[in-house]
């Protein structure tokens, strides 16, 4: 996902911004992956063009096999079932005008599913279902909390039994406590609906948690991805350590070493060539990542990594026949 960025007075492009560069992943049925990196890397982004909220500029989205990138708007109805999205702030999200009745049974009626009747009785459903009582489809939305308004949004992308959610950060702006009990229930329908789930969210204790699968972006590609359990147990890029020991420790008198990156994340708009996070940190190896395909390669089994000598030992590099000394 390329943006032209304009310039001068006549408004002339002026370079390209690449918010997502090269990004490949896939999510089977009833798995979660885990998208984290930090603000402004592309991962809300690729959930927007994974629904088409934003035009791809490039490469392929397909859902359950079939191709959908270029597929015009008119004919999306079969991705606006299947694939639906919830946002970070439900209070933006959910339109102030209309009551819930009418936010959750929207998308029915968009996709022209079922009778009057047969709606009145869905969103009686969905609200059973996120533990709402079905009083609450009579309010609107500025008479609940927080909480309360992120399940109603979570009603609402559930409406039309779609197969994925795209969940772009939906606890970053509730409380602990009330957060905890939106990722139980988004587990508990998970289970019960076998629902695939992409998880973007910048908590790497949350995803830990909630994720089967994750993948590290960072300035719009991934550097790393694989199990949860296996990135979190041995990360390899410099990156993801660096992350991972940013989570906070639940004891208050335990200590520990947390590495700062040096340096600024480097502009998205037509970057340096070579490695970005080399240049980040101003790493000797960096003029040798000139002309590198830094796309990620199995380094483990199930463990991919870009073969960035910046980032990522050396020795680990050799084991797929990569050695920057090499003639």
């Amino acid at each position: 996902m390329h943006f032209p960025v304009q310039r001068g007075l006549f408004s002339r492009q002026g370079g390209t911004l690449k918010a997502v560069d090269g990004v490949s992943f896939s999510i089977a049925a009833g798995e979660t992956l885990g998208l984290v990196g930090e603000s402004g890397c592309g991962k809300s982004t690729i959930g927007r063009c994974i629904v088409r909220l934003c035009e791809p500029t490039g490469g392929y989205i397909r859902l359950m096999g079939t191709d959908i990138t270029c597929r015009p708007q008119w004919r999306l109805g079969n991705l606006r079932r299947n694939v639906q999205m919830v946002f970070q702030d439900p209070a933006d999200s959910l339109n102030p005008r209309m009551d819930v009745r009418h936010i959750i049974a929207e998308p029915l009626e968009l996709q022209g599913i079922g009778t009057k009747q047969e709606r009145r009785r869905r969103v009686e459903t969905l609200l059973d279902l996120v533990s709402l009582p079905r009083s609450a489809a009579e309010k609107f939305p500025h008479e609940f909390s927080g909480g309360q308004r992120q399940r109603i949004g979570i009603a609402r992308a559930l409406a039309t039994g779609p197969k994925l959610l795209i969940l772009d950060e939906p606890v970053s702006s509730l409380d602990v406590s009330v957060a905890s009990q939106v990722l139980n229930l988004l587990m508990m329908l998970q289970r019960e609906l076998e629902l695939a789930y992409l998880f973007i969210s910048h908590d790497l204790s949350v995803v830990k948690h909630v994720c089967d699968n994750v993948a590290v972006m960072y300035l719009g590609k991934i550097v790393e991805g694989g199990p949860a359990s296996v990135v979190y147990r041995n990360p390899l890029h410099a990156y993801t350590r660096a992350l991972i020991s940013a989570i906070p420790l639940p004891d208050p008198f335990r200590r520990r070493h947390v590495p700062v990156l040096p340096g600024d994340v480097p502009s998205p708009i037509d970057p340096p060539p070579g490695s970005a996070f080399g240049r980040r940190i101003n790493h000797p190896y960096l003029e040798a990542t000139y002309g590198m395909d830094l796309t990620p390669v199995e380094l483990e089994p199930g463990h991919w990594v870009a073969p960035d000598p910046c980032a990522v030992s050396l020795d680990l590099l050799r084991r797929v026949g990569i050695d920057i000394y090499a003639p």
